[in-house]
């Protein structure tokens, strides 16, 4: 028959008696017979290469999808951080917003006759002899040119000029500032002004003092209520030296101011008050 005598029809006897024979050796022997082992010498490097290759592609997805979670988690986390830092900023702004209505209810309390309007400094500029502060209210708030401005702590001088929605203010160091004053301990009358000397140093002068006058370096020194710009009893600084004018006649003394006037963040504007004359 031609099927028998085929080529491929022998290949195929020979093949299948080849590894009939080495599966009866496998199994009456328990041994992996040579031809075996052979091509598991060949096969199992592949099979390492394609299982190395199927673990990396396997890590290399996982990294990706580990990072978009990492991602993920990430922006939620500086989400939770900006709304933890806003409500932070939110309580500061509460509490230091508190303090100045506390501050402002004293004030009240101590000048009944005072219209008051807090207002903000949003604006500060300086050439160093001459500082003007912005504050953040204006003619829709009634504020009007030569209003006295205070902080808790002290006269910081008058709005110079009015916008709509804000005022410039010149402190009480300015050039341009002259008002009637009184020593706090002796009641004497002196005139508190600003000076080119003193400007850059934040201080300003007390003039026409008394040769023999009883000023102390310490002693406070409040406004008179004369001229009409400032109420009577706003405290304006204290005196941290005396010293006699160049001409001999009289004496004068350098005022530290009562506000912190280098670190001015609110103030309250007096709208109102009774002029003593």
């Amino acid at each position: 028959m031609k099927l028998f005598s085929s080529k491929l029809f022998c290949w195929a006897l020979a093949l299948f008696l080849c590894a009939s024979v080495l599966l009866g050796f496998n199994l009456a022997t328990g041994r992996l017979s040579f031809l075996t082992n052979g091509t598991g010498v060949l096969v199992t490097p592949v099979q390492q290469a394609l299982t190395r290759a199927g673990n990396f592609v396997s890590d290399v997805f996982g990294y990706f999808y580990r990072y978009d979670s990492l991602v993920e988690e990430n922006q939620e986390l500086e989400k939770r951080v900006q709304e933890l830092e806003q409500k932070e900023r939110e309580y500061y702004a509460a509490i230091d917003e508190n303090t100045y209505l506390r501050e402002l209810a004293g004030l009240r309390r101590k000048n009944s006759q005072f219209e008051y309007e807090l207002a903000e400094v949003i604006g500060l500029s300086s050439d160093g002899v001459s500082t003007t502060y912005t504050l953040s209210r204006g003619e829709k708030d009634d504020i009007e040119v030569n209003d006295a401005v205070v902080t808790g702590d002290g006269l910081v001088g008058y709005v110079s000029s009015v916008g709509y929605n804000f005022c410039e203010v010149k402190p009480v160091t300015d050039i341009s500032l002259k008002m009637g004053a009184v020593i706090s301990r002796t009641r004497e009358v002196v005139v508190a002004q600003g000076s080119y000397d003193l400007a850059e140093d934040g201080l300003l002068r007390l003039s026409y003092l008394k040769n023999d006058s009883d000023v102390l370096v310490g002693d406070t020194v409040e406004t008179s209520g004369y001229g009409g710009i400032f109420p009577k009893g706003l405290l304006i600084g204290t005196i941290t030296e005396v010293l006699p004018e160049s001409h001999g006649i009289s004496t004068y003394a350098k005022v530290k101011p009562a506000a912190q006037l280098d670190s001015l963040k609110k103030a309250y504007i007096i709208k109102s008050f009774t002029i003593t004359e």
